[in-house]
């Protein structure tokens, strides 16, 4: 393989030369439009053996990506010509014409800022190459020839198109001199290194190894694929779950189009299909026969950090280590509203019957947790200790010990929901003291702390959320008590509450639940809260804090991120100021309440995501906040607080 030059360099950037790179533009936090990347796919209506007309409708699909914000943008395969064009294929003048209105397009694009990929056959060297052709500001910047030529069903590529190399040469395309051609090439953003463009073509996912999985290997952040497959019964169904799952393998974008309506013949239907994936979810999607158009916001940031976290996932030093051509291009990111759907309950998935399943599995892995703790203790009895917590979370632990004891064969009288202290008020004693009689379970008001007895089970109730604020704690000795929720934050208890209703069988347990999960217990700052002195005291509604938890834990998305990403999933529910003081608070007593976790009682896995190492996170003790409190505080002198 030829050795390719460190970082060619192609753009109007003052850096000009190899291996040379600058540091991040200026920017008051993070990375340029804190590491979004506007990917958009594009479907023309092509007409066969016109290339003048297919290039009309490229630039015109061009022209609407870019008001959009696009920075990224991918058209179907052989789009210039059609793919039904067929044997025409073996007429110069239809090749040379295509090769001509690529090199036009190219031209008439030069002023966008827009990084994009076209479908064009190429002769080169007297055999025809099935290409995308990747041009930014008036450069051809790369020609990529597909790998895996189709020749069964449809598909009779084999007749016309030549398996492309995977080596990378200089070839001469559309007036433009040394084009790196092969399919061995990535394309990186010098401004914003986490973008990184990879391209294969169509049948190349459908392979049983497809080049993506080099590509991603080699650095790619974002793949695109231009296709021409056509439409038929549930297809567009597979090749959603193809691209999504592609995504989420490789960790990257995987952003889908397939020819147009245009590409059709009287007994094969084409009707395109768009499909932008990001690490296994759809962000953005246009169904066959529709408008042929999607655009998404993709976050390149968390696809290195998603990266970074896996230790099975070895990418190459550099793509050059990996034998692949890397060409370096220069584009500036204006920041913009955020194209991507933003969910305002992250830990909660959006699909009611996925939903449904994990509400489902998540009581029966904290019973079947349990199960397994009684076990090791040799235990024949639990009390639910509800106090320092919500409602809900208390009657969670009641339903998933009232479970326990019946896989334990343990007598559900011997299960006991105790309220030592003065928490909680009557009220919440007489919600489940009503869901402790429908489960056949007892009630103790005991006023003072248990006494250690090695034949009961002691399960405190308390949530993530209380955990990740300090608000709540372990008091007693660790090894007595089981965490039952401590991986579970505080928005989905009320839901695995609801679904428990729903599918109980007795009516007085439905009771029971019912007012509980109607029941209000907003988060609250402890009395006598060292914390709250320290002016951490502005606690956020628990959607809020849940949010953030997000953001930190699972997302590791600093604070101005963060608080970019509420706006877009809150709107104008809260205010900047609100949402960047309450941000302050998580933050404020996260670090400062750090040495609360650091050793937890056993509990169930049940999320992605923890607090200590056992779950997967591990945090020094007193590590310093300062970092993130101070990007905080700079955001409020921003808005004028």
């Amino acid at each position: 393989m030829r050795a390719p030059p460190l970082q060619p360099i192609f753009g109007s950037g003052p850096f000009q030369g190899r291996g040379i790179m600058p540091a991040t533009p200026a920017s008051s936090f993070g990375l340029p439009n804190n590491g979004f990347v506007p990917v958009a796919t594009i479907s023309p209506a092509s007409t066969v053996a016109d290339p003048a007309h297919n290039a009309e409708l490229c630039y015109e699909g061009l022209q609407r990506a870019a008001k959009l914000g696009a920075k990224v943008v991918a058209f179907p395969e052989v789009v210039l010509t059609s793919y039904i064009a067929d044997d025409l294929l073996y007429h110069g003048i239809l090749l040379e014409s295509a090769e001509r209105e690529l090199g036009r397009l190219v031209e008439r694009t030069a002023d966008l800022d827009v990084l994009f990929s076209v479908g064009v056959p190429l002769c080169i060297n007297g055999k025809i190459y099935n290409t995308v052709a990747v041009c930014h500001r008036g450069r051809i910047l790369g020609v990529v020839p597909k790998t895996f030529i189709p020749t069964y069903g449809v598909d009779f590529e084999g007749r016309w198109f030549h398996s492309g190399p995977a080596e990378v040469t200089d070839i001469t395309v559309a007036g433009q001199e040394h084009v790196p051609f092969g399919s061995h090439q990535v394309f990186r953003c010098r401004q914003l290194p986490q973008l990184c463009v990879g391209y294969e073509i169509c049948e190349d996912i459908w392979s049983p190894e497809p080049p993506s999985i080099r590509l991603a290997l080699a650095g790619a952040t974002v793949i695109c694929n231009g296709s021409a497959s056509n439409a038929s019964l549930e297809k567009d169904l597979y090749r959603r779950g193809l691209i999504s799952g592609q995504s989420a393998r490789l960790l990257c974008c995987y952003a889908y189009c397939s020819s147009g309506q245009g590409d059709s013949t009287s007994d094969v239907t084409v009707g395109g299909q768009e499909i932008i994936a990001e690490n296994g979810s759809v962000l953005a999607q246009a169904d066959p026969f529709g408008e042929g158009f999607a655009i998404a916001d993709v976050d390149v940031e968390s696809l290195w950090g998603a990266r970074r976290g896996m230790s099975s996932f070895i990418v190459a030093a550099s793509a050059q280590a990996a034998d692949y051509h890397e060409t370096v291009f220069d584009m500036d990111f204006p920041e913009h509203p955020l194209l991507r759907p933003v969910s305002a309950q992250p830990f909660v998935p959006e699909d009611a019957r996925v939903r449904d399943d994990c509400c489902d599995l998540a009581l029966t892995m904290q019973a079947h947790g349990m199960l397994a703790f009684l076990h090791n203790r040799g235990a024949s009895a639990i009390t639910v200790l509800a106090k320092d917590t919500a409602v809900a979370n208390a009657a969670l632990a009641v339903l998933a010990a009232a479970r326990a004891a019946d896989l334990a064969g343990i007598d559900r009288s011997a299960v006991r929901v105790e309220f030592p202290g003065e928490r909680p008020g009557e009220h919440a004693k007489t919600l489940l003291g009503s869901l402790a009689e429908a489960l056949g379970c007892t009630v103790s008001d005991a006023g003072q702390p248990p006494v250690a007895n090695p034949a009961e089970a002691l399960v405190n109730p308390v949530d993530m959320t209380e955990l990740a604020l300090g608000v709540s704690g372990f008091p007693l000795d660790l090894s007595m008590q089981y965490a039952v929720n401590s991986q579970l934050v505080r928005s989905f208890v009320p839901l695995i509450l609801a679904r428990a209703a729903q599918t109980a069988e007795d009516g007085q347990l439905r009771a029971a639940l019912d007012p509980i999960i109607a029941h209000s217990d907003p988060l609250h700052v402890p009395e006598h809260d060292h914390y709250a002195a320290r002016g951490f005291a502005d606690i956020a509604p628990t959607e809020i804090e849940d949010f953030f938890i997000d953001g930190f834990l699972r997302a590791q998305y600093r604070p101005s991120k963060s608080f970019r990403l509420a706006q877009r999933a809150f709107g104008t529910k809260y205010s900047d100021h609100e949402l960047l003081t309450w941000m302050r608070t998580f933050y404020g007593r996260f670090f400062a309440t750090q040495f609360m976790r650091h050793d937890l009682p056993d509990g169930p896995r049940i999320g992605s995501a923890g607090l200590d190492l056992r779950d997967g996170f591990m945090m020094p003790t007193y590590a310093q906040g300062a970092l993130w409190l101070d990007e905080v505080d700079a955001l409020l002198a921003r808005i004028g607080e």
